[in-house]
Parts: structure tokens; sequence; C-alpha cells
């Protein structure tokens, strides 16, 4: 009896322990009729975002930068960077069109100076089209960052490569976290069929950490846009869902 007890003490402080590891600074769900005043758009086109049924969505045509400062409709958050350590999650709920989308978050002052998570497929030859992570540092415009390839799709057809995708993968989660001087960003494909041929593992997936000893950027920033390869006809235009952002802190 005492162990079972004593058993269920400490799965209970565990608990415990576990709800108060993270505490929320920010999160939106983008639940309103409008993007909300915690957001400045900056480069802003209202004719290519739109908040509506729980998402934000955003559309851009190919050969759109996604760099902070160049793209359009960049969500630059009001609220400022936390002290201390932080994580930033953002949920997306995607299906490829151009094969050449990037969506990157972080924190950045300008687009010479900032650290960020991306999430980009690229092409890389006829048949074969990349799903990556990669994580980014810029100072001063000169740029350092570590990437890896975390499914891959293959197929003759680019119609057919492209549904694949949402076959498979029901949402991407992008993060990037904050450990001292340290940046780690990492991805996790959300499987639709969890188990099942072609379905990703769900389990989350990092790059090798980017160090930084002063504040790499003054503001959290969201951007999206798409830069198909030279396989592919640059044409069409790209749509992202954002489910929702959430940033945490110890």
């Amino acid at each position: 009896m005492n162990n079972l007890k004593n058993t269920l003490l400490a799965l209970a402080a565990s608990l415990v322990a576990t709800s108060a590891a993270a505490e929320v600074y920010f999160e939106d769900n983008f639940d309103g009729p409008q993007l909300s005043s915690d957001w400045t758009v900056v480069n802003e086109n209202p004719e290519t975002y739109l908040v509506e049924d729980g998402v934000l969505t955003l559309l851009v045509p190919d050969r759109t930068s996604a760099w902070f400062g160049e793209a359009p409709n960049t969500l630059v958050l009001n609220k400022p960077i936390p002290k201390g350590d932080w994580k930033m999650t953002v949920r997306l709920i995607f299906a490829p069109q151009t094969l050449g989308e990037i969506f990157q978050a972080g924190v950045a002052k300008d687009k010479d100076n900032g650290l960020f998570s991306i999430f980009d497929m690229y092409t890389r030859n006829n048949v074969v089209t990349d799903v990556n992570l990669t994580g980014k540092k810029v100072t001063k415009g000169k740029q350092t960052y570590f990437n890896r390839t975390l499914y891959t799709i293959s197929g003759r057809n680019i119609d057919g490569r492209a549904s694949v995708f949402p076959a498979n993968i029901a949402a991407v989660e992008l993060q990037l976290e904050k450990r001292k001087h340290n940046y780690i960003a990492r991805m996790r494909l959300e499987p639709v069929n969890p188990g099942t041929e072609g379905a990703p593992d769900g389990k989350w997936r990092e790059v090798q950490k980017l160090t930084s000893l002063r504040k790499p950027g003054d503001k959290f920033f969201m951007t999206f846009g798409s830069w198909s390869s030279d396989y592919l006809p640059h044409d069409g235009e790209a749509l992202i869902a954002v489910d929702w952002v959430r940033i945490e802190t110890p």
C-alpha cells in the first residue's frame, strides 16, 4: 500500500512539475473576425491574407521572397521578447501548390539581423521534392545555418507529388527555442494516419543549435513566401493556413 501511495504521490508531483514547467507568454488561435491588435502587418496587402474559420490564411504567387523586410504581409508581434528562455511554436495547415513554399518564424531586428526556424519545400530534380527544416542566423547580413530533410516525395508528375503531402501530413509544427545563448530549430510533421505507409512518424526533429551571444532580434515575426526551383514552371500561387502560434516561457 505504501509503495502504491508513494507511486501516486510521485506521479502527482511529476504532473504538477510538468504543468508548471512552461507558462504561456502569448497565444493566438485566430478565432476572431480579423487579425488582433497584437500584430503589426509589414508590407501589407489586405487582398492576400484573411482571418476566417479559426485560421490565418496567407497567399503568395511563386517567386515571392519570404525574407524578413521583403515578404508581403510579414506578421510582427507587438509584445516584447521576454527575458530569459522561451519557445515559439507555430502550427501550419498546408497543401503544396508551387512545391517551393517557405514559412519562417523567429526573431529579427531587420533584414540583416535575426534568427529563425524555416519550413520549406525544395524540388532538387525532375522527380524529387524535399520537405526541409532549417535553423538560420543572420548577423550584419552574414548567414549561418543548419538544415536537414525530414520528408521526401518522389514522382515524375508534379500534381501527383503535390497530392502526396496532404494525403499523409495533417499539419506542420515549426518551433524555435532559446536556451540561454543557444537557439534550436525544430519541426514535427503530424501524420494523417499514423503508422501507415508513407506517413511521417510524428516525432520532433531538430538541427544543430545556433549561438548568439547578444540578442539577435527585438521582435517576433512570421513570414510566408514561395520560390520554386529550376525544375518547376515558376507559376501558380501558394497558400498556407496558420492554425495557431504560441510562445512559452519556463
